[in-house]
């Protein structure tokens, strides 16, 4: 055996190409080892052109997006470990993946389709070891050189019929490096070698360069190409064995649905449903393992649990699963993409359960945009920002019996120069008795660039009565109308009878809640500083008790800002 195993050895690279075969294969067992597998062939092989391991099942199918292991098998003759290590180290090698249609287009397309399109084209690394396995027969004795590698399937830009998928993996054996000349590295021109040509040596007797020898050597502008052949080896290319065709097919169908959320109109948060169906075609279950959902300048909330990579769905089956997208905005309440629309990406990690052995992970990345515009007025948006913060309303309209025009829509960067930029926080005792005085403390925040004068009142809550007014028949007798001109007078607006009868007889309702403090007033508030006050009440009758506002007033500007979310007040009687 020793002697035929001599025989058998390759003398040099051409005769280790030409024995040599390389080959992809994508065993059907997701847990594979190759060692145990070649340990347990009894070397038996029914045809010639077979794979190169015919003694391993092939998967029959691949799914698109799947993460699936292919091992490159490279297959020589015996030889001894320094001359396999030597070749090895000069062999290159590409794995490639191609799709094609198994079956023509029932219908011809107007656009052509090329007969095959390149998915994916990966060298393997030098860090990428591979096993070395010497399997030692009488008749088949080879040394298996297998590198295992993690192969995406996406999915093909074109439309293919029924598509196919195939890996063909390509080696060849690159030249010997050869020991190079040495040579010395010295800028100086070396000893007994003519110097070039000067080009400028007819100017050296010009009167006008005084004695200057000017030289300009005929290498600067010249190329001399070498003269002497330069031998080149050319690299072989390694024959390939049996190239398998797999079919492939999507295991999941999804689809992301948009609906606006019923609230109010400076809320651009919108809800997205993602519709989940596992294909018939392959009829075999999954197990969602796991779904992230992504949103760029945004926050991405989830509604339900989604919590269920023990279940296995059935083909068929559909999923949907609920979440709240909430994009960031502009200054001016405006997404901050606009209409470009925020990115959106959704990463799906699912197991198919192809059978006990073969079990494949389908990892899915999809990304599309959210355009959170669509359904709104841009107008509209900044208008309900503005109402929804204070700070940001001007002081007064120039006319108020007038409605605002177009323009006045958009906000400017003066009117955002206008703004106090000051961030009051309000807190008070949650239950007060009736009597006793206690406290709102308000600590205040100068978040502009200049110092602030500031004051803060509270305005007390007022019932206010909404009567409609009749008018009733005049008893006044100043400027009553003559007899025969009746006709030409109306019936007085205010009378002043009515307006004597409703002081007379009008009521002062008691106050329920009584402020201590008349206002609280800031001399010179620094960029950045913080300020903390205290307001003092006093509650007169029990229940839930407020006040209309807190009235924040710029001294400087007479600008007013009105804050209605104020804690509420509940008074008790004392025991």
């Amino acid at each position: 055996m020793a002697t035929s195993s001599t025989e058998g050895q390759p003398r040099g690279s051409v005769d280790f190409v030409e024995s040599s075969v390389l080959e992809a294969v994508v065993p059907s067992a997701s847990d594979f080892d190759i060692e145990d597998e070649l340990a347990s062939w009894d070397g038996s092989i029914d045809d010639e052109n077979s794979s190169v391991l015919p003694f391993i099942p092939q998967r029959q199918m691949l799914i698109f997006d799947e993460l699936v292991d292919v091992y490159v098998v490279f297959r020589t003759p015996l030889i001894d470990d320094v001359t396999l290590k030597a070749y090895l180290s000069r062999l290159t090698i590409t794995l490639e993946t191609f799709a094609f249609s198994s079956a023509p287009a029932p219908e011809p397309e107007a656009k052509a389709v090329p007969p095959k399109e390149l998915m994916i084209s990966e060298a393997i690394k030098e860090s990428n070891t591979p096993t070395i396995i010497r399997y030692e027969e009488d008749d088949h004795s080879h040394i298996y050189v297998v590198w295992k590698l993690e192969v995406a399937v996406c999915r093909p830009r074109g439309r293919y019929h029924k598509p196919a998928i195939y890996f063909q993996p390509t080696a060849s054996l690159k030249p010997a490096e050869r020991t190079k000349r040495h040579v010395m590295n010295d800028d100086y021109l070396p000893s007994r070698v003519p110097t070039a040509l000067n080009l400028l040596q007819s100017f050296e007797h010009d009167p006008a360069l005084a004695g200057i020898h000017p030289r300009l050597s005929a290498l600067r502008i010249s190329k001399i190409a070498p003269t002497a052949p330069v031998a080149r080896e050319l690299a072989r290319p390694i024959r390939t064995g049996q190239r398998r065709l797999f079919r492939a097919l999507p295991i999941l169908i999804w689809r992301v649905r948009y609906s606006k959320i019923q609230t109010a109109l400076s809320d651009m948060s919108l809800m997205a449903s993602l519709d989940l169906e596992v294909a018939h075609i392959t009829g075999c279950n999954i197990n969602v393992e796991e779904i992230k959902l992504e949103l760029g300048a945004g926050q991405v909330k989830n509604i339900g649990n989604h919590d269920n990579a023990s279940i296995a769905y059935k083909p068929g089956d559909q999923l949907t699963y609920l979440y709240k997208l909430t994009p960031d905005r502009a200054p001016d309440g405006t997404p901050i993409f606009g209409s470009e629309g925020h990115p959106l990406m959704l990463s799906i990690k699912t197991k198919a359960l192809v059978s006990d052995e073969c079990q494949p992970t389908v990892f899915i990345e999809w990304r599309t945009g959210v355009d959170f515009t669509a359904e709104q007025n841009a107008n509209l948006v900044r208008a309900a920002h503005r109402l929804s913060n204070p700070t940001s309303q001007p002081k007064k309209a120039q006319n108020p019996d007038s409605l605002p025009s177009h323009d006045q829509s958009q906000q400017t960067d003066a009117e955002s120069n206008k703004a106090i930029n000051v961030t009051l926080t309000i807190s008070g005792p949650p239950t007060v008795q009736v009597g006793d005085i206690f406290h709102w403390h308000i600590f205040i925040v100068n978040r502009s660039d200049k110092a602030r004068k500031l004051a803060v009142l509270v305005l007390p809550k007022r019932k206010r009565e909404y009567e409609r007014h009749k008018s009733q028949t005049s008893a006044s007798s100043a400027g009553a109308p003559r007899k025969g001109n009746r006709d030409l007078l109306a019936s007085a607006v205010v009378d002043e009878n009515i307006v004597y009868a409703k002081q007379k007889n009008g009521r002062s309702d008691a106050a329920e809640l009584v402020c201590l403090t008349t206002d609280v007033r800031i001399g010179h508030l620094a960029p950045g500083a913080c300020y903390t006050a205290e307001i003092r009440f006093v509650a007169l009758s029990s229940g839930v008790l407020g006040v209309e506002a807190v009235r924040l007033v710029d001294l400087a500007t007479q600008e007013t800002s009105d804050i209605r979310d104020l804690p509420t007040i509940v008074a008790i009687e004392k025991e």
